[in-house]
This record gives structure tokens, C-alpha cells and sequence, in this order.
């Protein structure tokens, strides 16, 4: 542990010297989001009534640019236990740390980047800070990978891009098989009310063990808000032995007023969930199908500053064997700012 704090320590140290360094344009930025929470419900009666605060995310980032094609970025972030058992300080790890060169129309990354799963999604639905997009909270793959990407418009106009990316399939730990990932992420936005993806990868885990992600996305937004129609599918393969899972969500964003929206969202899990109860802040039942209903009013302070009162409630259908789950009820008090 003591290591662990000198290398961090360390790192902050240059980053903190570092605008004297580096002669390109240098910014810091991050983001906090945390809620109080209060769980009336759940199917883990470990889980119900527990309460409290915490911190479900906190970026701390540096950005460089090193010469007018050539920049870099550094993230650090740290996160409470989720799991409603651990007690814990709050413990920084490397999030991002990758060069990227532009090139025309395009963009080269190297280092430990994001993969194309989730941030397209994430940005339209634009409530991260109230729960992550489905593919993510339902726990389907590595939002990291440590590797090499490319992305970039295919056509003048930048209605058609597109992200590759080939890595390790490790998320943000070490390598420690011979098998490798690839990530592919198609995105067509002919008008600008009109969004689309799709997005498909490969993992190979070595051992005989693969995972396919499949998504498909489309959204539109107006004046009155946005909204968006989001399915999922995952198939797990050990040896000759495969598990599926798939997902259908709904989701609208309306603009009661310049600073006030009103929030709902149904996501519908199609198949019993294996790691359900290691979901993070919002664990679920194994052993069933799920339903998530969200709703929440996000209040804007300012562009940097959102209140956002909502609750959760996941209910379950019966399962094959054994009692049907009760269902979950959460609510909470998020507070989400960026500087």
C-alpha cells in the first residue's frame, strides 16, 4: 500500500509540475457525482434500509496539448464500495493514459483508452450522474482497454463516423492471456435530431472462453428534449458451453423549463443476469429477469452544477426455480459538478 500511495504521489507531482514541462496548451478538469441514497426495499436483506452518502464517481484529469496535432490525457479516478458490505477509503486508480495524433479526418490513440461501447450512448442520455447507460449497468464488457484505436469521420459532412479499437480485452489490469479484442462502433446522424449506432466486439479470454457484445442505438431530440431506443446482446461462450443476455430500453428526457427536465427510463433485461448482485450502488437478483424503472427531475444550477431527486425500482419476473425476488425500491439525492 505504501508503494501504491508513492507512485500516486509521484504521479500528481509531475502532473502538478508538468505545464512547465510541456510547452503545449495544458487544462485540468473533473467531476463529482454522489447521492444520499436510501434503500426501502430489496430482494438482499442485507441491502434494505441501509442509507448513507457516497461518492459513485470522481475524475480528476489532465489534458495536454503537446503540438498542434499531438495531444495527451491523464485520468485518476475513485469511487465508494458500491457492494453495501465494504468499508473503505476512497482509493485513486489510473482511468486514462493514452497519446492521440490527428491525422485528416481522423484520430490515432494509443495507451489505456476508452472502448466504443458506452460514451456515444452515455452522452445522449446525458444523466450519467443520476445511473450508467444499460449495457454498462448491467455489467456487459470493459469501458478501458489498453491498445491502440482509431476513429474519424467517413464522409465531408462527419455524418458518418466510425471507432476501431484492438486491444488486450483487460480493461485497465494487466494482460494475462494470449487472447486479444477487437471493438467496432458505426454512428450515422443524417440531421441533427437524428442519431444512430451500432456497435459490435470480440474478446477472446484464452482458455476457450469468448465474449460477443452486439448493441444498437437510436436517438432524437428536439426542443422539447431527447429521447432514445437502446437493445443489447451478449453472448458468453466457455468450451462448448454458451450463455446469452439481452436488453430493451426506453428512455425520454423532456425540458419542463430552461433548467428543469423531467426524467423516465424502462430497461428490460431479457435474460437472469450472473453477475446481478455484483452491480454496483443498485445490485440485482441472479437468478431473473429484470425490470428497471427510473425517474428523476434534473435541476441545473448552472452548466457545472445539477440537483437531481430520483428513485430506482427494479422488479422481477419468477424465475425457473426458487421464489420469485421482492422487488428493490431506492431513493436518491444525487449532487453532480464539474470544474
Amino acid at each position: 500500500m505504501k508503494k501504491k500511495n508513492a507512485i500516486l504521489a509521484l504521479a500528481a507531482c509531475l502532473l502538478l509540475t508538468s505545464a512547465t514541462w510541456l510547452r503545449g496548451e495544458s487544462k485540468f478538469s473533473g467531476l463529482m457525482l454522489g447521492d444520499y441514497y436510501y434503500a426501502f426495499n430489496n430482494h438482499d436483506a442485507a441491502v434494505e434500509d441501509n442509507n448513507g452518502f457516497w461518492f459513485r464517481r470522481i475524475y480528476f484529469t489532465y489534458d495536454n496539448t503537446l503540438t498542434d496535432k499531438i495531444a495527451m490525457r491523464f485520468r485518476l479516478e475513485m469511487n465508494s464500495p458500491g457492494d453495501f458490505k465494504t468499508s473503505t477509503t476512497l482509493i485513486p486508480f489510473v482511468k486514462d493514459a493514452y497519446l492521440s495524433a490527428k491525422i485528416g479526418k481522423h484520430t490515432l490513440m494509443l495507451g489505456l483508452i476508452g472502448t466504443p461501447m458506452y460514451d456515444n450512448v452515455e452522452d445522449f442520455w446525458g444523466y450519467r450522474a443520476m445511473e450508467k447507460t444499460p449495457i454498462d449497468l448491467f455489467k456487459f464488457g470493459n469501458s478501458r482497454d489498453l491498445g491502440i484505436g482509431l476513429k474519424g469521420a467517413l464522409d465531408n459532412k462527419k455524418t458518418l463516423t466510425y471507432t476501431l479499437v484492438f486491444g488486450n480485452g483487460s480493461n485497465n489490469k494487466s494482460e494475462t492471456d494470449h487472447g486479444k479484442a477487437a471493438y467496432a462502433r458505426l454512428n450515422f446522424q443524417p440531421i441533427p435530431a437524428l442519431f444512430f449506432e451500432i456497435y459490435a466486439d470480440y474478446i477472446n479470454l484464452g482458455n476457450e472462453s469468448s465474449v460477443n457484445i452486439f448493441q444498437a442505438f437510436a436517438g432524437v431530440k428536439g426542443n422539447w428534449g431527447r429521447s432514445g431506443l437502446n437493445f443489447g446482446y451478449r453472448h458468453a461462450k466457455q468450451g462448448e458451453t454458451g450463455s446469452d443476455m439481452k436488453f430493451v430500453s426506453l428512455f425520454g428526457v423532456f425540458k419542463l423549463c430552461q433548467k428543469m427536465d423531467l426524467i423516465a427510463r424502462y430497461d428490460r433485461l431479457l435474460d437472469p443476469n450472473a453477475n446481478g448482485s455484483k452491480i454496483d450502488y443498485i445490485p440485482m437478483a441472479n437468478n431473473a429477469k429484470a425490470n428497471v424503472l427510473l425517474a428523476g427531475l434534473g435541476w441545473s444550477l448552472n452548466d457545472n452544477v445539477k440537483i437531481i431527486p430520483n428513485v430506482k425500482y427494479v422488479f422481477y419476473d419468477a424465475p425457473e426455480s426458487g421464489d420469485k425476488p421482492q422487488a428493490d425500491f431506492y431513493t436518491y439525492l444525487t449532487l453532480y459538478f464539474k470544474f
